[in-house]
């Protein structure tokens, strides 16, 4: 998996995908305590950095949506 200098993700679906395997590797039982804290805490920060991937892509898409609708209802519009 590509990560950046801190160890971050550097996409959404690189998060999701190591998110799936700490909770198969949790699921399994056979892990220690310590190491599931540790696994737990990784996989809060992975979570912490989707919600904020989702947020801006929402965003973004907000932005956009809202581009179009003024767009269209400019001068050359039936709208307009």
């Amino acid at each position: 998996m590509t990560r950046g200098s801190e160890g971050a993700p550097q996409t959404f679906e690189e998060a999701m995908a190591r998110i799936e395997v700490l909770v198969r590797e949790m699921e399994t039982g056979s892990v220690a305590l310590e190491e599931l804290i540790q696994k737990y805490e990784e996989g809060m920060r992975l979570l912490k950095f989707c919600r904020d991937k989702l947020a801006q892509a929402e965003q973004k898409i907000e932005i956009l949506t809202r581009s179009v609708e003024e767009g269209g209802r400019g001068a050359g519009s039936p709208e307009g």
